[in-house]
């Protein structure tokens, strides 16, 4: 299968590298049908939104799709000069952003949400893309992350690499994480987390276990641990659970979307992302990936962006609680936005 050939084509497809891996992934549809469902039992690869009831979870069923495997090693990197404004009408955002976190933190402030994950949207003007070789780009640079070029005729193309699992199954045990706060590396400087980072993850490691209590009685959390994905470094948990697979599905309706992308209570916070962000996420903060009988691999969908013909849409986001400080919220998207802009740069 010739992949630039594949990207530049009306069939569905995805293409894409896990965490720790030089295996890239190959599945294309074989026809335009835009299969949605409301559930995650049949097989196949699956593209869900942030909100499911706004937007339909797509599928590749397994049985109606091609699929193989190459080695990234093998994948000639196309070499492209890209001409890009990244930081375009950037004070305007800002300005914007801010203004947009202290209205949550007055929210918070009055009781109403104990965290909020605010993001915004950055248009950049760009023809014809070239996704193929941004997407070489991507999985050279972030061999931690799981990174992927996601594409249908009648939902568009999408392309991201994300540092987060939603969920990874076999048939005896689940295993999800924890994942929030954020930090630049910086080589002079050692790793400190403040107690703001630190109650921010444990909104998301409580949230989960609560969940997890309800389908085993069978769990365990890590100690929380420092990771990195290029540049940046977050606080992870890892919670595993014993549990059949057939419960899974019922699990993934109530984990997602976790307080690493919505808010505590998930409910009150999803209501206000859409009065406060006023624009529509889709499927940023969605999740994506594999299901077989054996076997299920999900990934938060994040440090993403929609390709457009004339523009892309980049998505970033931040976690707000009660002590956050507005300017470094700011400052912590445009950290974010550089796992991205690095492709565009030699």
């Amino acid at each position: 299968m010739e992949l630039q050939k594949l990207v530049q084509s009306d069939l569905p497809f995805v293409i894409y590298k896990e965490p720790h891996s030089g295996q890239v992934h190959i599945w294309q549809q074989k026809n335009e049908v835009l299969n949605t469902t409301d559930n995650f039992e049949e097989n196949g690869f699956y593209f869900a939104p942030f909100d499911r009831k706004k937007h339909p979870t797509i599928l590749f069923p397994v049985q109606h799709s091609y699929n193989q495997s190459v080695l990234l090693r093998d994948l000639k990197t196309v070499h492209v000069d890209f001409d890009l404004k990244w930081e375009a009408n950037l004070m305007l955002e800002k300005e914007a952003y801010v203004k947009k976190i202290k209205k949550a933190i007055q929210i918070i402030e009055r009781g109403e949400l104990d965290k909020i994950v605010l993001s915004r949207k950055q248009k950049i003007a760009y023809q014809n893309f070239p996704s193929f070789a941004a997407l070489l780009k991507l999985m050279n640079k972030y061999e931690q992350s799981y990174v992927y070029l996601w594409s249908h005729p009648k939902v568009g193309q999408w392309m991201g690499a994300t540092p987060e699992i939603l969920l990874t199954a076999d048939t005896n045990e689940v295993r999800t994480m924890a994942l929030a706060g954020t930090q630049p590396v910086r080589p002079e400087m050692e790793i400190s987390w403040q107690m703001k980072e630190i109650n921010e993850q444990r909104y998301v490691v409580d949230y989960i276990a609560e969940i997890f209590e309800k389908y085993s009685d069978n769990f365990i959390i890590s100690p929380a641990k420092t990771i990195y994905q290029g540049n940046l470094a977050h606080i992870q948990s890892v919670l595993r659970a014993k549990m059949p697979l057939k419960k899974v599905n019922n699990l993934l309706k109530e984990l997602h979307p976790t307080p690493a992308v919505c808010g505590l209570p998930a409910h009150k916070a999803k209501d206000y992302i859409a009065e406060i962000e006023n624009y529509d996420r889709t499927y940023y903060t969605g999740f994506l990936g594999t299901k077989t009988h054996q076997k299920i691999d999900f990934y938060v969908n994040l440090r993403n962006m929609a390709i457009k013909p004339d523009h892309l849409d980049i998505f970033v986001g931040g976690g707000i609680v009660k002590d956050s400080n507005p300017e470094k919220e700011w400052q912590e998207t445009v950290y974010k936005s550089k796992i991205l802009s690095s492709i565009f740069t030699t």
